[in-house]
């Protein structure tokens, strides 16, 4: 039939479910889209190992560092907070949680447009230019003296810092393949957990210092700003705008990533050129919405833990500062681990909505134990729980987005606009957690637990309706349909992770 060769219109599947052939046939199927018959005869395997293993050594640390560093200069306004912060700027009702929102104002809105113009003004200068600014907007708030002053510095970080993560993350989709991302963004989010942990050991040595008129707080931010800064020039002499251009690469292992990018020229083309039309399909895209309301229930978690937990776990007893930040070490310790091996199996099985929702289900019992147990002990736990799901759950969610949108642009818009909803969690976050409700925010965890709920309904659905339509995808396959690349995912051979 003629209809047969049309590609799928956006979002809409027939209600007829085939599902014949089993999880491991689809893997099959994704892996033959990823690695088409012809060119994947033609690399050494062995070689194409050791290639990646040599880029991930040279982009991930890079991207890792950065992500670290921008992580923790937006969120250690939460350690400031317990060293005389709030009072030396004299912050009162909830000017606090007004700041910690602030910066999410603009972060959110600039996601979508730093990812679209990441390919236009090449990652080299963004991600530097990024860096920078945000570098010397770390160290200008060491010198604040008051909300305004603040509240202006935390807007201007929010445009700085937008660049960093979805720009890492959509260039990880130029680099790798759909089966490669999330080990990769294993290694990013690690960087957080790690960043959450390093945070607090670093807040718990520096805040100590007084010194040259200035207050422990004052040298946290100085200090990390210029840790910051570093990465500026690293990032520039080290980041090649296409992997294929980059100096620690042999002219051998140029040509090898060259043939990788060809293989994978279905779900990324490095020649295409920016569309509107592009950005309309994205938004006539039924699966956007959902995954962005989704990510904004992930993000309430990731940030209600990551900005508030040193006055959490302040308020279960330990209310010694140092007691404080360090018992949030081991916490984001765990987060990390769970993370890694959550990804390796995501990866290995191609497999995503089944590990999103392994990870909302630790978030959901940590939240049910902080909101229900009286107990410190159990209420510790709590949090180990809710943090074990922490870095998974947004790490997964949007790996899940960037492999089932293609090409380019459709995917920069994509991904850039689930983070613009998700990370206005981040936005809400501190009137949400209302400083009055401290230590235990009770409020903000009902709210949270109901958020994680909405987010494994998303979940749940968007798999059920991704599954119809691969079934459609096969059948129309079954029938002679054309191998089409050009038409990114309305390309019957392009296969939805479910």
């Amino acid at each position: 039939m003629a209809d047969h060769h049309v590609p799928l219109e956006e979002g809409k599947f027939p209600t007829t479910l085939d599902d014949t052939r089993g999880r491991s046939e689809e893997k099959a199927d994704v892996e033959d889209r990823v690695h088409p018959d012809g060119l994947s005869d033609i690399i050494d395997h062995k070689r194409e190992k050791k290639l990646l293993h040599k880029i991930d050594l040279n982009l991930m640390t890079l991207f890792g560092a950065l992500y670290l560093m921008s992580f923790l200069d937006r969120s250690n306004i939460g350690n400031a907070n317990l060293t005389g912060f709030s009072t030396d700027l004299h912050l009162v009702n909830n000017q606090y949680g007004a700041v910690v929102s602030l910066v999410y104002s603009t972060y959110v809105l600039f996601e979508p447009i730093w990812t679209v113009l990441l390919k236009i003004l090449t990652p080299k200068y963004l991600l530097t230019a990024s860096t920078l600014s945000w570098g010397a907007l770390t160290i200008g708030t060491a010198f604040v003296t008051n909300f305004s002053q603040l509240a202006a510095l935390r807007v201007l970080l929010g445009i700085a810092e937008a660049a960093i993560l979805p720009c890492i993350l959509m260039y990880i989709t130029m680099t790798y393949q759909r089966a490669e991302y999330a080990v990769r963004h294993t290694y990013i989010f690690t960087a957080s957990a790690i960043s959450g942990a390093f945070g607090g050991l670093l807040a718990y040595g520096l805040t100590q210092l007084s010194a040259a008129g200035l207050h422990g707080w004052q040298w946290m931010y100085l200090v990390e700003g210029l840790l910051s800064l570093i990465l500026a020039p690293l990032t520039f002499f080290w980041l090649p705008n296409s992997v294929p251009q980059a100096r620690w690469l042999s002219s051998d292992e140029k040509e090898l990533m060259r043939i990788r990018l060809e293989r994978n020229k279905g779900v990324y083309d490095a020649s295409e050129t920016f569309s509107w039309s592009e950005i309309v399909r994205c938004l006539k895209d039924w699966k956007l919405y959902v995954q962005a309301i989704s990510h904004f229930g992930i993000d309430t978690t990731l940030y209600a833990i990551t900005t508030f937990m040193p006055r959490i776990v302040a308020g279960m007893g330990f209310t010694s500062t140092v007691n404080a930040q360090l018992l949030t070490v081991p916490v984001y310790f765990v987060a990390a681990v769970t993370y890694l091996v959550i990804g390796r199996l995501s990866d290995k099985t191609s497999l995503r909505s089944p590990f999103l929702l392994l990870s909302l289900g630790f978030c959901l019992v940590g939240y049910i134990i902080l909101i229900a147990a009286p107990a410190v002990g159990a209420r510790y736990f709590g949090v180990f729980c809710v943090a074990m799901g922490l870095y998974a759950t947004t790490s997964l969610n949007l790996v899940w987005t960037s492999a089932n949108h293609a090409g380019y642009y459709k995917r920069a818009f994509t991904t850039g606009t689930v983070q613009l909803v998700g990370n206005s969690a981040g936005a809400a976050i501190g009137f949400i957690f209302k400083a009055q409700d401290a230590p235990r925010y009770i409020m903000g965890m009902w709210f949270a637990l109901g958020m994680i709920c909405l987010s494994i309904i998303c979940t749940l659905v968007l798999a059920f309706f991704l599954r119809r339509g691969n079934a459609v995808k096969r059948r129309l396959i079954a029938e002679g349909a054309p191998d089409q690349p050009e038409l990114g995912d309305r390309n019957p051979h392009f296969l939805y992770h479910i």
